[in-house]
């Protein structure tokens, strides 16, 4: 197997003369133990377990071997393709900066070479020698870790999690890639860190990790509902509907317990909320746009009396939909916009029920708010008058003749105004 470390002590790397600066502390490795070194790009592989890349080649994960170019191309080929359609402008601007000035920025690598930060630039660096044939190196850190060795995958993540804001890719994450990091690193039979580790090597507050992680349960049974892979997160990732599902989880943990019967109104919603998602994918509805029917949704149905009406009015619809679904195939967002597409009927008559729902339930707020207007005037005249009306509250002394004029005119045009209001009032509730 391959060690960089044992070829760097035969002499094998050339050292770049530059001295790393670790960004956090990790047990077993310090800055002045460790060099920069120009690793040859048939030594080094791109990291599975990464989490810019976790979304792109999750659901190829029992397909996919990780290795370098001298064993296997063909896997280094693949991720470069997906790393290339995420982000290609931003892939071209690095090809240009190393083809002008050189790699300004190292990366870091395992003993095996697996990457651990500097995906692009090894990707720039491949296509450089491509295009141009030249002999090119990557310039990176060797750190003495191995995915293979259990007790060191967290330490491998925390610095991983350290540096993904490095000078080069100062870019967010992905939210999409953010989640499903998150929920890969932090679940299943084997986690590398808790929750709250990945919150604190990250920088961010564990209540929003634990929404990010919900935002990444509720994909993976949305993905099941409508018959996808439940790892292929790219369908949601090319519909730019992440929010929906941040907002959906916000929404469910909110307004549900944990009690059998709250579960099974949550699960219950749960599919009115994928239906409502897939109605927004069909209408073509994305991006903040998107975001605010869904707040709207939890807000005005949700969280309101008429979530079970509701629920129960489309559940038929939506269990129809999901059959559908899952009797194609659905592999893209594409296949996933044709299905709707077929299934377009079903789609419009939710669409519709979910439409007047929401229609009348912002009718009733602006009832609600007329109302509550109404109340604040009136407690407004009643606090005036128990205040010893003009002379105690408005210092009538001081009222000029004009001012009492027109004062005593918009009385007279409020006293009116409400009377004949409160005449048609009673005619509509006749006639109701």
């Amino acid at each position: 197997m391959l060690s960089l470390i044992e070829l760097a002590k035969e002499g094998k790397l050339e050292k770049t003369g530059a001295k790393p600066k670790l960004p956090i502390k990790v047990d077993g490795v310090s800055s002045e133990t460790l060099d920069v070194y120009k690793i040859p790009l048939e030594y080094v592989y791109y990291n599975d377990k990464n989490g810019r890349i976790a979304t792109g080649i999750s659901q190829y994960q029992d397909e996919l071997h990780p290795a370098n170019d001298q064993e296997d191309p063909q896997y280094n080929n693949f991720v470069a393709k997906l790393i290339e359609r995420d982000n290609s402008s931003a892939l071209k601007r690095t090809e240009k900066s190393i083809q002008e000035s050189g790699q300004q920025v190292y990366g870091y690598v395992l003993d095996d070479g697996r990457i651990v930060d500097g995906n692009r630039r090894y990707t720039a660096l491949r296509n450089i020698r491509q295009s141009t044939g030249r002999t090119v190196y990557f310039e990176a850190v060797v750190l003495p870790f191995s995915y293979g060795n259990t007790t060191e995958r967290a330490k491998i993540k925390k610095l991983e999690l350290a540096i993904q804001m490095g000078v080069e890719e100062r870019q967010d994450y992905d939210p999409v890639d953010l989640a499903v990091d998150i929920y890969q690193t932090t679940s299943g039979d084997d986690p590398i860190m808790t929750q709250a580790d990945y919150a604190a090597d990250s920088h961010m507050r564990p209540t929003e990790v634990k929404k990010y992680y919900d935002g990444a349960v509720y994909m993976k049974k949305f993905l099941k509902f409508i018959g996808a892979s439940e790892n292929n997160f790219n369908i949601i990732k090319e519909s730019k509907v992440w929010s929906l599902f941040y907002e959906m989880g916000k929404s469910l943990s909110k307004n549900f317990g944990d009690d059998p019967e709250s579960q099974v109104r949550k699960n219950e919603t749960m599919n009115s909320y994928f239906g409502v998602i897939l109605y927004q994918i069909h209408v073509g509805v994305s991006g903040n746009t998107a975001r605010t029917h869904i707040r709207e949704y939890g807000k005005h149905i949700v969280n309101s009396v008429d979530n079970e009406d509701f629920n129960d009015d489309v559940a038929d619809m939506v269990d129809d939909l999901s059959e559908s679904l899952q009797d194609k195939e659905i592999h893209t967002t594409s296949d996933l916009m044709q299905s709707l597409t077929d299934e377009n009927e079903t789609v419009e008559e939710f669409g519709d029920t979910f439409d007047t729902y929401m229609r009348n339930a912002r009718n009733s707020e602006s009832v609600d708010q007329f109302i509550r207007n109404i109340k604040q005037n009136v407690k407004y005249y009643h606090d005036l008058n128990e205040d010893g009306g003009l002379i105690g509250s408005l210092r009538y002394n001081e009222v000029s003749e004009d001012q009492l004029k027109e004062l005593q005119k918009y009385m007279r045009d409020l006293n009116q105004l409400s009377k004949e209001l409160f005449s048609k009032y009673g005619d509509e509730i006749k006639i109701r």
